[in-house]
């Protein structure tokens, strides 16, 4: 195959960014990493991708959770009809990198939409177009997401902006944070030596999550001091936004199904965020003693001071340990408990 139309400097480094997408998994490119090389790239495809949810963070997490899996995949991608890389992008390319049958279609037809456009060299956009055109892995990647192809084209050709979910408005901040759109402002070094290489999925660390959460409620609020009120509400907002998005909750860590205890026991309380929010901002809002302890105790207490190589606890304890003392963060579960019993 003879390229129509040579690659720009986005490819180039899209091409580079699929080739760290594999990991140490080897074997021929395929439009997986084609569609996580793109989320590196700058300008509107990777924009498009991000609007809908399809973050660097996101696809990568994905991907990392399948490496290694026999069962990953269903769509085959056509890894037994590789194509040398210069096969397909003519004296851009080289024989020591292949693609996958699907990831060469993808490219050529790249290729194809940019010649259609007059355009001298084919970028991201061709790319995202040609990898959405049939049913390869790049779009069974997008469907683990809980994204369409079509809202990703929707997107790119002027349509709304952000993926339509089920979150209440007040939780866009967390659930942002979660995709890696925006950062925390208070993080440790290493936190944000470890963001600055590949960034954190913070759903796979609930209690480290709920930490840094608090902080943040406790700002958004205007309260200079950061309570156990804030760190409740830093449980629950966590554990609804990670309810949005199982692809990342739902990586596989140890006592897995647990790590969002502390959340779901407050649900089962039938505590949410908007309910706690409201009973800290509302003219008849909950009047709190103040807590025996600084917030950061509690958290320490049951989490530890620093979680670089231990595992997460979970919310579980946090919770647990919430109510073993008249706090705050308890002070409000048994009004706002008392107030739902008696409705």
């Amino acid at each position: 195959m003879e390229a129509i139309t040579s690659p720009d400097w986005n490819i180039v480094g899209i091409l580079g960014a699929a080739r760290g997408a594999q990991g140490d998994a080897g074997g021929a490119i395929g439009t997986e990493h084609l569609l996580a090389g793109i989320t590196t790239a700058k300008g509107p495809a990777r924009e498009a991708l991000a609007d809908v949810g399809a973050t660097k963070l996101v696809l990568l997490t994905v991907l990392r959770n399948r490496m290694h899996r026999d069962d990953a995949w269903t769509a085959g991608d056509d890894a037994d009809a590789g194509v040398a890389s210069k096969d397909v992008l003519g004296d851009d390319g080289d024989q020591h990198t292949h693609f996958t049958g699907a990831a060469a279609r993808a490219l050529n037809a790249a290729m194809g939409h940019a010649q259609r456009q007059d355009a001298v060299k084919f970028g991201a956009e061709h790319l995202l177009r040609g990898l959405l055109e049939e049913d390869n892995r790049a779009v069974e990647l997008l469907g683990a997401c809980g994204i369409s192809p079509q809202a990703v084209r929707a997107r790119m050709d002027g349509g709304s902006g952000s993926q339509v979910d089920a979150l209440n408005p007040l939780l866009h901040a967390t659930r942002d944070v979660l995709l890696g759109r925006s950062h925390y402002r208070r993080m440790s070094f290493w936190m944000r030596w470890m963001i600055r290489l590949g960034g954190v999925n913070w759903a796979s660390m609930p209690a480290g999550w709920v930490r840094q959460e608090s902080y943040e409620q406790a700002r958004r609020l205007g309260h200079g001091v950061v309570g156990t009120e804030h760190v409740l509400l830093a449980i629950v907002a966590t554990h609804e936004v990670a309810l949005q998005y199982p692809h990342l909750s739902g990586e596989s860590v140890p006592g897995q199904e647990s790590q969002y205890a502390g959340g779901e026991r407050l649900a089962r309380l039938g505590i949410d965020y908007a309910m706690v929010h409201g009973a800290l901002t509302t003219n008849d809002r909950v009047h709190l003693t103040a807590d025996a302890r600084p917030a950061e105790q509690y958290i320490d207490e049951s989490a530890g001071p620093n979680l670089v190589g231990t595992a997460d606890p979970g919310t579980g304890p946090l919770v647990e340990t919430l109510l073993k003392e008249e706090t705050r963060a308890r002070q409000l579960i048994d009004a706002l408990t008392t107030t739902t019993q008696s409705q």
